[in-house]
């Protein structure tokens, strides 16, 4: 049996989008603490514990809003879009590459015929889109963390020392979410682009790799050496799911596709 290795997720790449999301995040987070939190005034703060008598949370929210104004200008969806495409496009031309030349060595077909009708830009197109939604998300769900928290301490009384005490801490909560969405779209994207690919060449079958270590999950180590129908997934009982490797949240499986006899 022919079978050629999916490529493997390219750590620059990936360096790079979790660079990008942290500062990011950062940004929302030195805004916010600057735009929200400094400008509140002592007899603001006497205020946090008594929330029948407090305009606190108004303050806090009209602040709040001027900051997402200005974040979202600094970090518009056309930006978004802009960095998104170049960190994917990148991983794809280094994964495009390392998938036909295996194929070239493989069944002889060169790389340059393989590239000129492979018809992969839709596809591509889409998937930027999609992980331009997720960095969308983000940027939304941590100004909108960064709210709900620091108004939740004031609610319970906390003092501005706490408040900011807090803060930080929700920034790096915010921050360790980023860098984990950042790997997990060039895997994903990783994944997709080339089983897309090698279906465009009449590859049908695949089998399952794992890391092989003590950190794969059980429901991926179910399937590690299992040939499975590319077009379908694998399914495993233990977690009721139809997966190709990459997909799943974290997930460092890879796929070993199966090249047709009758093309070797």
């Amino acid at each position: 049996m022919t079978d050629v290795k999916q490529p493997n997720s390219p750590r620059a790449q990936e360096n790079e989008f979790e660079q990008m999301l942290e500062f990011m995040v950062a940004q929302i987070g030195q805004r916010f603490e600057n735009g929200v939190l400094k400008q509140l005034n002592q007899s603001t703060v006497e205020k946090f514990a008594d929330a029948q008598t407090g305009n606190y949370a108004r303050v806090t929210m009209r602040l709040a809003n001027q900051v997402r104004r200005k974040i979202r200008r600094q970090f518009n969806n056309e930006r978004i879009e802009a960095m998104v495409a170049d960190i994917l496009r990148k991983t794809d031309a280094r994964a495009q590459q390392q998938l036909y030349r295996q194929v070239e060595n493989a069944i002889g077909i060169s790389t340059k015929a393989l590239m000129v009708k492979e018809g992969m830009k839709p596809a591509i197109n889409a998937l930027i889109l999609e992980t331009v939604e997720w960095v969308k998300k983000l940027r939304e769900e941590s100004l909108e963390a960064f709210t709900t928290n620091t108004l939740h301490a004031m609610t319970t009384g906390s003092s501005l020392e706490d408040v900011m005490q807090q803060f930080k801490g929700v920034v790096e909560k915010r921050k360790n979410h980023a860098k984990f969405l950042a790997h997990n779209q060039i895997q994903n994207f990783n994944s997709v682009t080339s089983k897309l690919r090698v279906q465009k060449l009449g590859i049908t079958k695949a089998i399952w790799d794992t890391a092989d270590d003590d950190r794969v999950r059980p429901s991926h180590a179910d399937r590690d050496g299992k040939e499975f129908d590319l077009s379908e997934g694998l399914y495993s009982s233990m977690d009721g799911k139809h997966l190709i490797p990459g997909v799943d949240y974290n997930c460092r499986c890879t796929a070993r596709y199966i090249i047709p006899e009758d093309e070797v």
